[in-house]
């Protein structure tokens, strides 16, 4: 049997993947940014002085994947200390859950931030709760695997 923390790793690695997959495509279908590691760059340069917005684009990327691991760590523990069991359907209600709390946490971030980038912020917290039923789907799915 799997070590728990290859678990929350499969799943985070699953969830966050297939994620992303997804918000880049429907980047691509709908000419929106929904990239969420892109936007994530975006926000930590506009907060460097000018002349020193060289963030690697690496950065955006371990912030997601990292929060993916958060939320996969989460679920874990869920699916440790309560009766639901690690499924694809259990991960679809805990992704709604977490787009929710994604949508939430943007909103602040951007409300707060003194350069935020330019977006359709209601498409994209719809997006958010969308993209987080993916990751939660697969999630689950790279759990069990």
């Amino acid at each position: 049997m799997k070590a728990d923390s290859e678990k929350i790793a499969a799943a985070a690695a699953a969830g966050t993947s297939m994620m992303t997959l997804f918000s880049y495509k429907v980047s691509s279908e709908k000419n929106r940014q929904f990239r969420e590691p892109e936007l994530l760059n975006t926000l930590l340069e506009r907060l460097l002085p000018q002349g020193q917005k060289n963030v690697p684009k690496s950065t955006g990327w371990l912030i997601h994947y990292g929060v993916g691991l958060l939320f996969s760590s989460v679920y874990h523990q869920l699916w440790a200390k309560t009766k639901a069991n690690p499924t694809p359907a259990t991960g679809l209600l805990l992704g709604a859950v977490s787009g929710l709390i994604g949508a939430g946490v943007w909103k602040t971030v951007l409300e707060l931030h003194p350069d935020p980038p330019k977006i359709k912020e209601k498409n994209y917290y719809a997006h958010l709760v969308l993209a987080h039923l993916v990751f939660g789907f697969f999630a689950g799915l790279g759990y069990r695997a």
